[in-house]
């Protein structure tokens, strides 16, 4: 040791700052506290720890890459790696996922599971949303529930009282999903002083919530036991809560839990019982090439269409998964498919005026009447493929009236109320419709003496043919007795095509009915029924949604034309009919229409006298039978993100996933992107070298940790998830000179998280060759599920004295006075530099810019960017300024949801108090603040005769009865008793008493006393009521606080402090960073 009792550096680039950091926390100290271990010795203990999952753990190549990428400060693993690794214990994942059940033994459980964590130095994250609300009945005691908020405060006492490994006290994440009927409370619960502070808290919304808040509809509350409706909200009213909250005290987040769910890297964990949900061959999956069946996707990467989005699925494509017993599903409105009875379909599970919840469920447990979802792709109607509008539009013709012979292939034209040789007496529709043909026709090859339309004399019929009519019909695959709809024309043709063809069917068999009042409708009638469903499939694919009535006309004898001009008794097929209505008739009218002017006059009158909106298309179709038909191969794509693609028009679900699983654990490590700057650009070698071995070396992590719980390391060595993500982004930025709120930044970001996440999949294969791929993702030919995450870095930003995570800087230079006189000076070495090489204030200001000179908007737009290319989450801050408002609060969160983050929290400088580190302003030295009060000559004298209440409260050394005497309603008097006099105990809490009476009578608002006492800790803390009574002082705050004698302005001042405010290491003040509680001073956290 040096002479100031400090561990010497031994020449590892660390900062003064840094070293202290390290003593503090992380370096080994013997029985004594006293440090026994240098950094250096540190990051070896930490090689050669993590490097015995080694195939060789003797290799001592492996060790010394592993030590030089830590002591380079290249790269460092989550606090419990440096701090645990090779000590006894030897927990290293830095964060937990726990599940809360809705019974007290569930409860109790994760209770006792959060302690064990939190004593080996981990966090813990929870969703209490399976928690019956406040109120709720418990039918085992015919009790009353006390609801989540209760049991989330006994967590939070319980974290006062076990210390992470003796280094810090624990944090938690806690989640309440925005139907939850106690939401409200939730959202406000850290209003409440102390209440909660060792949680981090955020609300789990779903798509269908932030589009009831865009679209201000109503939001149904429902009670997570029955799925009853408790009570329904305006969903603006409930997201301007959740802002407003975040504007007051940093809390709550939110968590879009679509998005986590839809990019949950465990897709095909069925995969593991060799029951893989499949399709069978034939179904047609919509690409953005068109419809094509599942059997001709094999092999290759597959652009798919769900929905209107393109997502993609994994370079395989589909692929067999043998043969397998085939149902076919049908619903009422006549979609069908072929599939397995364990293939998962989206069913609506409910569905109100404002909501609708789905879930995924087997095919074999939907029953008749269970709505499902089919596919919306209003907003991609285009794909390439052959032919054109006019040669669609002549196969619709032919489709509807014409004949195919062995010969020719006839066009026919009927004209009813006019013989054909009588022009003059036709309708304009068809006039119409035959000049759109001739031109359709004239566009293909045809014979100079071509005649086009010919009268058939004595009928009400014209006919066209031309060989070229027939030719395109063949390849097409029709002829002489098969004139329906072809696979080949629904799926090898354009879209282009795809809407002539049904404006030729249309113009043919189509028709108008009804009026306004009773509404109207575009309909279809047919004999064939496979023809009507393929119209149906086309017409969905522009997202146009019908409806197939069977057998509308049931078989019957009638007289028709012979052909010879005369009548004959034929029996005729029954006919089924195609229903276009509501909304959707619109859109037909835009995307296909009439060329029968007619028709398409008649529909466009009635939409435009239509006095109403149009009824809404929901995109549901109801159940009607699953049959089982037949053995044979069926077929499954991996879909990453989505998990789902559309087969035959309905939404279906890729291999069997499963959602996120509980008692998973976060296994984390930052690569310093500060460092992987060379010769004024990015050194892409370097940072490829620097993530291979980072990969490997967070692997081996997975091996060599000793985990808190078995059910934590058997779901961990199944999934072996890694996180490795970055820090230093913001110096990466200072020292290209590109601007943190610019799009250039936004692109390099994107570049470098890419490049790590590719390399990082390359890494990940190499060793699943050596090692054994994932066990939950046996065909990935990955060893880990995930692969990237971007966490918090605020210690080890510290210890690698960089910028934090993807953060901007919070300050570029400031010098602050703490507690004990002790000096802390910091300036960013990269504006330093800048400043000496005399760089012009030009670039100065445009590019060295802190967190609140930065939009939020560019905020938001840099955590999107690199959520793009992260596996699980990005961990980051949207710091707004002290002038911020509460609508600037909202746009974030909206801009949030619509550029595809994972969650979002912001933090307003200055809604905590007791700021003492202020940005944008020059540096120099400021002290802690001390507040200049008035001198008060003597105080109150006591009246003669005083009233009050007593309060009794449990402590570890007996009851306290705390008596307050008040005038007016005021306290001016406290008397604190406890045991027999003569004990050093009571002497010390009468003491307490009147002082507290003292301060009273000269004039000290109650609210300042309950600060100063409320929380301090003690030896035995005892349970009461919902929480913990630390010690006698904070036994005297908790009655002060229970009697209710704080008025609304002291209430408030109570909701803006906190007694995290201050750093227990250096006495600086906290602030919230990336989620957490911070120091920024030494980098202290609470997480």
């Amino acid at each position: 040791m040096d002479g100031s009792g400090n561990l010497p550096n031994r020449d590892l680039p660390l900062s003064d700052n840094a070293m202290r950091v390290l003593e503090e926390r992380y370096l080994l100290k013997d029985g004594d506290s006293k440090i026994i271990e240098t950094p250096d010795e540190m990051f070896w203990r930490v090689a050669r720890s993590v490097a015995t999952a080694e195939e060789d753990p003797s290799d001592d190549t492996i060790v010394k890459m592993f030590h030089d990428i830590m002591a380079r400060l290249d790269f460092l693993p989550n606090s419990p790696t440096l701090m645990n690794a090779g000590r006894q214990g030897g927990q290293l994942a830095a964060c937990f996922v726990l599940p809360v059940e809705d019974s007290m033994e569930g409860i109790f459980d994760s209770l006792k599971h959060m302690a064990l964590i939190h004593k080996s130095g981990g966090g813990t994250g929870y969703n209490f949303s399976k928690l019956r609300p406040k109120g709720d009945k418990v039918s085992s005691t015919n009790g009353i529930a006390s609801g989540p908020i209760s049991f989330m405060g006994m967590f939070d006492h319980a974290t006062e009282v076990v210390m992470q490994g003796g280094m810090r006290r624990g944090a938690n994440m806690g989640i309440l999903d925005a139907d939850h009927p106690d939401i409200f409370d939730f959202i406000r619960a850290k209003t409440e002083e102390g209440k909660l502070h060792n949680f981090n808290i955020s609300v789990g919304t779903s798509d269908n919530f932030m589009r009831a808040v865009e679209n201000d509809d109503y939001w149904d509350l429902l009670n997570p036991r029955s799925r009853d409706v408790v009570r329904t909200v305006r969903a603006r009213e409930l997201f301007r809560l959740i802002c407003e909250m975040a504007w007051k005290t940093g809390d709550p987040g939110m968590v879009f839990l679509d998005k986590l769910n839809k990019d949950n890297a465990l897709a095909h964990l069925g995969a593991i019982t060799s029951t893989n949900p499949c399709v069978s061959g034939d179904s047609l999956i919509h690409t953005v090439e068109g419809p094509k069946p599942a059997r001709d996707l094999c092999g290759r990467k597959v652009d798919l269409l769900l929905n209107g989005k393109r997502v993609s699925s994994s370079e395989a494509g589909f692929f067999k998964t043998g043969e397998k017993p085939v149902f076919r599903l049908e619903t009422r409105e006549g979609f069908s498919i072929r599939l397995t009875e364990d293939h998962p379909i989206l069913k609506v599970s409910r569905k109100t005026r404002y909501r609708e919840d789905t879930e995924w469920v087997a095919a074999g447990q939907l029953k008749p009447g269970d709505r499902i979802k089919i596919n919306d792709h209003r907003s991609w109607t285009d794909w390439e493929g052959f032919g054109t509008l006019e040669e669609g539009y002549v196969m619709g013709l032919l489709v509807g009236d014409g004949t195919i012979k062995k010969d020719k292939t006839v066009l026919s034209l009927w004209v009813p109320g006019a013989k054909a040789a009588g022009e003059e007496n036709m309708g304009q529709g068809s006039l119409a419709v035959m000049d759109e043909a001739l031109k359709a026709v004239q566009t293909l090859p045809h014979r100079s003496d071509f005649q086009g339309w010919i009268p058939v004399r004595g009928r009400n019929e014209y006919r066209m043919s031309t060989s070229a009519i027939g030719s395109l019909a063949s390849y097409l695959g029709m002829s002489s007795g098969n004139k329906g709809i072809t696979r080949k024309m629904e799926t090898d043709t354009s879209s282009a095509f795809v809407k002539g063809f049904l404006s030729g069917l249309f113009d043919a068999d189509g028709s108008v009915q009804g009026e306004q009042e009773k509404g109207i409708s575009v309909r279809l009638s047919q004999s064939s029924l496979p023809t009507l469903q393929a119209v149906q499939r086309m017409l969905l694919r522009f997202g146009i949604a019908s409806t197939i009535y069977k057998n509308r006309r049931k078989e019957r004898s009638a007289l028709l034309p012979d052909g010879k001009g005369g009548m004959k008794a034929y029996q005729t097929l029954a006919q089924h009919e195609l229903v276009i209505s509501r909304e959707n008739i619109r859109l037909f009218s835009e995307k296909v229409g009439f060329r029968d002017s007619d028709k398409q006059g008649k529909l466009m009158g009635s939409l435009e006298h239509y006095r109403r909106n149009m009824n809404r298309e929901y995109f549901i179709a109801t159940v009607d039978l699953l049959v089982q038909e037949c053995i044979e191969e069926v077929f499954d794509v991996i879909v990453p993100g989505e998990n789902a693609f559309d087969a035959n028009g309905l939404v279906v679900h890729n291999c069997g996933e499963q959602p996120l699983l509980p008692y998973e654990a976060c296994n984390l490590g930052s690569i310093n992107l500060g460092h992987m700057v060379k010769d004024n650009g990015v050194d892409w070698e370097k940072l490829r070298l620097t993530t291979r071995l980072a990969v490997r070396f967070l692997d081996d992590v997975i091996d060599v940790n000793r985990y808190p719980l078995p059910q934590i390391e058997e779901m961990v060595k199944k999934t072996r998830k890694i996180g490795l993500g970055v820090m230093g982004w913001a110096d990466m930025l200072f020292q290209l000179r590109i601007p943190y709120d610019s799009d250039e930044a936004l692109e390099l970001g994107r570049s470098v998280i890419s490049a790590i996440n590719t390399v990082g999949r390359q890494e990940s294969a190499a060793l699943a060759l050596t090692r054994g791929v994932c066990p939950a993702l046996p065909d990935s030919g990955l060893r880990n599920s995930t692969i990237t995450t971007i966490a918090p870095t605020g210690s080890l930003s510290m210890i690698a004295d960089c910028s934090s995570g993807i953060e901007p800087v919070f300050a570029l230079e400031f010098t602050k006075e703490v507690l004990e006189g002790k000096q802390f000076s910091y300036r960013n070495r990269y504006y330093v530099e800048a400043l000496e090489m005399g760089e012009s204030q030009d670039v100065i200001a445009r590019v060295f810019k802190t967190s609140h000179q930065i939009a939020p908007e560019w905020h938001v737009k840099m955590q999107s960017a690199f959520q793009e290319y992260v596996d699980n989450a990005v961990s980051k801050t949207i710091n707004l300024p002290n002038s911020a408002t509460v609508e600037d609060v909202e746009k974030a969160y909206v801009l949030a949801w619509k550029t595809h983050c994972k969650g979002i929290t912001v933090f307003r400088d200055g809604c905590r108090s007791g700021q003492v580190l202020y940005v944008d302003r020059p540096a120099v030295q400021q002290a802690l603040p001390i507040p200049q009060i008035s001198e008060v000559e003597s105080p109150m004298e006591r009246p003669f005769i005083l009233g009050g209440k007593t309060a009794k409260i449990p402590t570890s050394y007996g009851n306290l009865y705390l008596t307050v005497n008040e005038v007016n309603g005021r306290p001016v008097e406290v008397f604190t008793t406890m045991g027999k006099s003569g004990h050093e105990t009571t002497a010390f809490t009468e003491a307490m008493g009147r002082l507290i009476s003292l301060s009273l009578r000269s004039g000290v608002r109650i609210h300042a006393i309950i600060k100063q006492m409320k929380g301090i800790g003690g030896s035995q803390p005892v349970w009461h009521d919902d929480g913990v009574i630390m010690s006698v002082p904070d036994a005297i705050a908790y009655g002060l606080l229970s009697m209710g004698y704080l008025d609304m302005e002291e209430k408030g001042m109570m909701e803006s402090l906190s007694d995290t405010d201050m750093c227990p290491v250096c006495g600086a003040s906290m602030a919230r960073q990336e989620g957490c509680i911070k120091c920024p001073a030494c980098g202290f956290s609470r997480c």
